[in-house]
């Protein structure tokens, strides 16, 4: 029983460890590529990156698909 919790702890820090190095890899990768973007680039990914906005924009975009509309005019 005691391998059998020690394989799910190890396998569980295995996971834990790669996603650190992953998420580190990509801040180092986005550090190097920021210098390189445009201002409009760097929009375009805070968009892409934030999760509830992706969210909002894929329903508002399938709510447009099926005609569901309203003129920007009548939101203010």
């Amino acid at each position: 029983m005691a391998t059998k919790m020690t394989s799910k702890i190890k396998l569980s820090t295995d996971i834990n460890l790669k996603a650190f190095e992953d998420a580190r890899e990509a801040v180092i990768k986005l550090e190097t590529l920021s210098r390189l973007l445009t201002p409009a680039d760097l929009e375009t990914l805070e968009i892409l990156l934030d999760k509830k906005t992706v969210n909002l924009l894929s329903k508002s975009l399938k709510e447009a698909g099926r005609g569901k509309i309203m003129p920007i005019k009548s939101c203010f």
